[in-house]
């Protein structure tokens, strides 16, 4: 048994070690992702909507292919020996994550607050910026919505 510890604890630490130059983006997606849980958890209670084991279930799954998918491009840079360009396409990551996460969090704040308060008009303002006028910066997310909603349409 304490061979297996050894062996886990190694890998671990390995893993760390591996993984130190993007440690501060790795923590930022830990916030972020917990921060959204704990809105929209916030939400659910708030609204007496039913909270279930799968959503919760379905974001950590989630969040995990993520962190997964963040750390994979960075170890496959770093082997190929082009370790800045696996920093700057994570940096890249986190960016969209950022965005879409970040939407969310103040959509689901929104409804935590009453519409006639201040905090309400501050995050419905917020929530507008992010969700529209964001497109129009970036055609290049305004074009993956339309083809979102062209997807949706035809099925």
């Amino acid at each position: 048994m304490d061979g297996f510890k050894l062996l886990v604890t190694s890998l671990l630490a390995n893993i760390a070690g591996l993984l130190f130059p993007i440690k501060n983006d790795i923590f930022g997606l830990v916030l972020l992702f917990s921060v959204n849980f704990f809105v929209g958890l916030l939400a659910d209670v708030t609204n007496r909507r039913d909270w279930s084991f799968r959503k919760a279930f379905c974001f950590f799954r989630d969040a995990t292919i993520y962190f997964v998918m963040v750390a994979s491009i960075y170890v496959l840079g770093r082997l190929k020996g082009e370790e800045m360009a696996a920093v700057h396409c994570v940096s890249f990551m986190i960016y969209v994550a950022i965005y879409f996460y970040g939407t969310n969090i103040l959509r689901n704040a929104r409804l935590i607050t009453t519409e006639s308060s201040t905090l309400y008009r501050i995050l419905d303002f917020l929530y507008y910026i992010m969700s529209l006028r964001v497109l129009e910066r970036y055609t290049c997310l305004k074009d993956y919505f339309d083809y979102e909603k062209h997807e949706k349409d035809c099925c």
